[in-house]
C-alpha cells in the first residue's frame, strides 16, 4: 500500500512538472546563449564588477556593419537600405556615430561660451611654452592661406580658433573612415566601403533577440544586394557571434542527445531483445530530463545553452539504473522486486556519491555550472525514483536465461582482475599506467586563458579580421576605471593620466584614448587655460592681428562659469561621453589600439583612484584560482563520498572501494597531456563527477557478492557505454571548455569502468536493513 502511494505521489509530481513546462512553453521558454556564462563573474570590488559589466555592455550592444561596392554610390545606397532596415524594425537604434546637423550645433553653440578655457593639448602645450606665435601663425594661414576657411564672424570673437582646435582635437574611436555625403567611408582594394553601425535593441546573448535580428539582418541584407548588386557584407558585433554561438550549441546538444538516445535504444534492444525493457527505460530518461527542466526553470527563470548540452549527455547518466534493474532479468528465478530488493544498496549509494559529485558543481561560482548540477541531480532523483517506484509496479518481464556471449563478457571482465594467471599482465598494465601517467605529468600544461575557453565561428573572424584592417578599428578590451569623490576630482585625475598616456602614445604603446576629461576639462583646468590665454596673448597681439587681416577681433574671456561635465552630457552633443561616466567621480578612460598593455598597467601607479583593468587578463587570473578551488572542491567531495562507504564495507572496505575512481581521476588528465590537452577549470570540474560515477561503479561491484556476479558487470559495461555516449561526445565539441570537459569524462569514467573490479573484493558489513526496507 505504501509503495502505490509513493508511486502515485510521484505521478502527481511529474504531472505538475508537465503543466509548469506547458505554461513556460506558452511564454516562450527564455533561453540564454552567453557561453561567457560559463566562466566566473566574481569580482571583490563592486565598482571593478559594475566597471567591466558596464564596458561588456557597451561592447557586447555594438553593432558594426560594412557595406563595399566598387561604385560609391551604390555602396551608399546598400548601406542606407541596411540602416533603413534594421532601424525600422527597431532593432538597432542610432549609436552616434554619425552625429546629426543639430546636435553638433548644439554642441557648438555650449562650447562656444567656454572657448577661453578650451584649450587643445597642442594649443595649451604652445602657450606653456610662450609660443604664441604659433596660434598667430594659425589664424593668418586660415585667413591668407590656400583653401584657408576661417569664417570672419568666427574670427571676430575667436580670433585665434581655439574652440575649432579643441573640438577638431576631441578623441574618437581610431579608424581609416572618413566622411563621404555624411556617411563614414574608406576605399580598400579597389571598393568603397561604407560604415553602418548602431546599438543593438535588446540583449546580445538573449535566444529571442538574437533570432529576431538574424532575420532582420537577412532581409535588409537580401534588399541590399537588389538595390546595390554585388555588394560586399562584413559584419562585426557580439549579437552575430552569439548567434553563431547558440545556434552550434543546438546543433550539438540535437547530435549528442540523438545519437545517445538511439545508441542507448540499441544497446538495450542487442541485450534485452524486448521493448518492455526499453520503454520502460525511456520512461526514466522522459521523467529525469521532465523534471530537470522544471526545476532549472523554477530555480533560474531561464535555460542556458550549456545546461542543454549537458543535459542531453543525462540520457547516458540516468538509464545506468534501469540497465542495472534490467540486467537482473537473467537472475533466474526472480520477481520484479527481488530485482529492485537486490539493487537497492547499489543504486541509492550510487545515487547518492553522485549528487555529492553534482552537489560539488552547485558550489562553483558560474551561473552555467550551477545550472548543469540542478539540471543533472533532479534528473538523476527523478530517474532513480521512476526505477525504484514504479519499475516494480509495471515490470512484466519474465525471467530469461543469460546469453552465452554477455555470460563470457561478465566472467571475463572480473577474470581480468581474478585470474591467477594474469597476474603479471596485471602489474604489467598498471606498470606502463604509472609509467605514461608519470611522462603525462611532464608534458601537463594549464590553460586558463579565457580566450581559448569558446570556439568563435571562423566566417564571423574572418569577416571581422577584414572589417577591422579596412577600417582601422583595432578593439580594446582593458581601460582605466578613475574614482575620486566627486566629478572635478575625477576630471582633474584623469588629466594627470593623459600627460603619461601622451608619452605613451609618442612611445607607440597605444593609438588612443578616450576620457570625460577630453570633452570637458575640469574647473581647475579651464581656469588655468584661461590664465595661459591671458598671459600669452594680451591686448596689444590682438590689435595687431586685427590691423593685419582687417576685422575687429576680441580676445575671449573667461566665462562666468566653467562648462560642466552634466551639461554637455545632457545635450546629448557627444553620445560616447554618457557612456564612460559610471556615476558620479566614477569615471572610464576608454582605449584603442593598445600594443604595450605592461605600460598602460604601469601608467596607473600613483594616481589616486586609477586603476588600469583588462577583464581578459582579470578572468585568466580568475580561472586560475578557480581550477585550484575545483580540485579543493574534488578532494572535498571525495571525502563526503566516505562516510555512507565506511557505514556500508568497514574503514578497510571503504577506502578500497574509492581506490578506482581515485586513479582514474589522477590518470586522467596525466593521460590527455601526453596528447597535449591542457588542463584547464573545466577538466577540474569534470573531475568532480569522474569521481561520483566511478564510486557508483566500484559500489555495484562491492555489491555483486562472493561469487563475483558477471550481472554486476555486464550492467557496468552497458552503463559505461552509455555515459560515453553520452558525455563523452562532448569531448567532439568545438568550444573548448565543453570538450574540455567531455575529453577528460571520456577518459576518466572508462578507466573507473575498468578498475572497478577491484573493488569486488569487498563486502558489505551493515546488510541488515536495507533488503527489509523493500521486502
Amino acid at each position: 500500500m505504501t509503495r502505490r502511494f509513493l508511486a502515485l505521489s510521484w505521478l502527481v509530481v511529474l504531472i505538475a512538472a508537465t503543466l509548469y513546462l506547458g505554461l513556460a512553453a506558452l511564454g516562450g521558454v527564455p533561453l540564454q546563449s552567453d557561453l561567457m556564462a560559463l566562466l566566473p563573474t566574481e569580482d571583490r570590488d563592486p565598482q571593478v564588477h559594475a566597471a567591466k559589466t558596464h564596458m561588456a555592455e557597451q561592447i557586447s550592444g555594438r553593432v558594426v556593419i560594412l557595406a563595399g561596392h566598387a561604385d560609391p554610390a551604390q555602396a551608399i545606397r546598400a548601406a542606407q537600405t541596411l540602416r533603413d532596415g534594421l532601424m525600422g524594425d527597431g532593432l538597432l537604434a542610432d549609436a552616434g556615430d554619425i552625429p546629426s546637423p543639430e546636435a553638433i550645433g548644439r554642441l557648438a553653440a555650449l562650447y562656444f561660451p567656454h572657448r577661453a578655457g578650451l584649450l587643445s593639448a597642442t594649443d595649451r602645450a604652445s602657450l606653456q611654452g610662450g609660443d604664441a606665435s604659433a596660434l598667430i601663425g594659425r589664424t593668418l594661414s586660415q585667413v591668407f592661406g590656400i583653401g584657408g576657411m576661417a569664417d570672419a564672424r568666427l574670427l571676430t570673437h575667436d580670433p585665434f580658433l581655439l574652440l575649432p582646435s579643441f573640438m577638431t582635437g576631441l578623441p574618437v574611436p581610431t579608424s581609416r573612415l572618413s566622411l563621404r555625403d555624411g556617411w563614414p567611408s574608406v576605399t580598400a582594394d579597389g571598393l568603397t566601403w561604407v560604415l553602418v553601425s548602431g546599438r543593438l535593441q535588446g540583449q546580445a546573448y538573449g535566444l529571442r533577440d538574437q533570432q529576431a535580428f538574424a532575420a532582420s539582418y537577412a532581409k535588409a541584407a537580401e534588399r541590399a544586394g537588389e538595390v546595390a548588386p554585388g555588394i560586399r557584407l562584413l559584419r562585426l558585433g557580439a549579437v552575430f557571434y552569439a548567434q553563431a554561438g547558440a545556434a552550434q550549441a543546438m546543433a550539438e546538444t540535437s547530435f549528442i542527445g540523438t545519437v545517445s538516445a538511439l545508441g542507448t535504444v540499441g544497446l538495450m534492444l542487442l541485450v534485452f531483445r524486448s521493448l518492455s525493457p526499453l520503454l520502460l527505460s525511456l520512461l526514466a530518461i522522459g521523467a529525469g530530463l521532465l523534471v530537470a527542466m522544471a526545476a532549472t526553470l523554477l530555480f533560474f527563470g531561464s535555460l542556458h545553452v550549456s545546461a542543454a548540452i549537458f543535459g542531453a549527455s543525462l540520457i547516458g547518466v540516468t538509464v545506468d539504473y534501469s540497465l542495472h534493474y534490467f540486467t537482473r532479468l537473467f537472475a533466474r528465478p526472480d520477481t520484479p522486486q527481488g530485482r529492485l530488493r537486490h539493487i537497492w544498496p547499489g543504486l541509492f549509494l550510487g545515487l547518492l556519491t553522485t549528487l555529492i559529485g553534482y552537489g560539488a558543481l552547485a558550489l562553483a561560482p558560474l551561473p552555467g555550472l550551477r545550472q548543469v548540477a540542478v539540471f543533472s541531480a533532479f534528473g538523476l532523483i527523478a530517474a532513480f525514483l521512476t526505477v525504484t517506484l514504479w519499475f516494480p509496479l509495471l515490470d512484466r518481464n519474465s525471467s530469461r536465461i543469460l546469453p552465452a556471449s554477455l555470460r563470457r563478457l561478465g566472467r571475463g571482465f572480473w577474470l581480468l582482475w581474478d585470474n591467477p594467471g594474469l597476474a603479471l599482465a596485471r602489474r604489467g598494465g598498471l606498470v606502463v599506467l604509472a609509467v605514461v601517467a608519470l611522462i603525462g605529468a611532464s608534458r601537463l600544461r594549464v590553460d586558463d586563458d579565457v580566450r581559448r575557453q569558446q570556439a568563435l565561428n571562423p566566417v564571423l573572424a574572418a569577416e571581422q579580421a577584414q572589417l577591422q584592417g579596412i577600417a582601422g578599428f583595432v578593439s580594446a578590451g582593458q581601460f582605466y576605471l578613475v574614482s575620486a569623490d566627486d566629478t572635478q576630482a575625477a576630471l582633474r585625475q584623469e588629466e594627470r593620466l593623459s600627460q603619461r598616456l601622451a608619452v605613451l602614445r609618442t612611445q607607440g604603446a597605444l593609438r588612443e584614448w578616450r576620457s570625460p576629461a577630453s570633452f570637458v576639462p575640469s574647473a581647475e583646468r579651464q581656469a588655468d587655460n584661461a590664465r595661459l590665454l591671458g598671459e600669452g596673448l594680451n591686448e596689444a597681439a590682438v590689435a595687431r592681428l586685427a590691423a593685419t587681416i582687417g576685422l575687429p577681433l576680441a580676445l575671449p574671456v573667461a566665462a562666468d562659469q566653467p562648462l560642466t561635465l552634466e551639461t554637455v552630457i545632457a545635450s546629448g552633443g557627444v553620445p560616447a561621453l554618457a557612456g564612460l561616466v559610471l556615476g558620479q567621480g566614477v569615471h572610464l578612460v576608454a582605449l584603442d589600439g593598445i600594443v604595450d598593455p605592461q605600460n598602460l598597467r604601469a601608467a596607473a601607479s600613483g594616481l589616486e583612484g586609477v586603476s588600469f583593468i583588462d577583464p581578459v587578463a582579470d578572468m585568466g587570473d580568475l580561472l586560475g584560482i578557480y581550477r585550484q578551488r575545483a580540485l579543493w572542491l574534488l578532494a572535498a567531495s571525495l571525502v563526503l563520498m566516505l562516510p555512507p562507504l565506511i557505514w556500508r564495507y568497514g574503514w578497510r572496505g571503504g577506502l578500497w572501494v574509492m581506490v578506482p575512481p581515485l586513479v582514474a581521476v589522477v590518470s586522467a588528465p596525466l593521460l590527455l597531456a601526453m596528447i597535449g590537452l591542457p588542463f584547464t577549470f573545466f577538466a577540474a570540474m569534470a573531475l568532480v563527477l569522474v569521481a561520483s560515477v566511478g564510486v557508483d561503479y566500484a559500489v555495484f561491484c562491492a555489491e555483486s557478492g562472493a561469487d563475483h556476479d558477471p550481472l554486476t558487470t555486464i550492467a557496468i559495461l552497458l552503463a559505461t557505454a552509455t555515459t560515453v555516449l553520452s558525455f563523452g561526445l562532448l569531448a567532439f565539441s568545438d568550444v573548448l571548455a565543453i570538450r574540455s570537459f567531455g575529453t577528460i569524462m571520456l577518459v576518466g569514467i572508462a578507466l573507473a569502468a575498468l578498475l572497478s573490479p577491484l573493488a569486488g573484493r569487498v563486502r558489505p558489513k551493515r546488510a541488515r536493513g536495507w533488503k527489509r526496507h523493500h521486502d
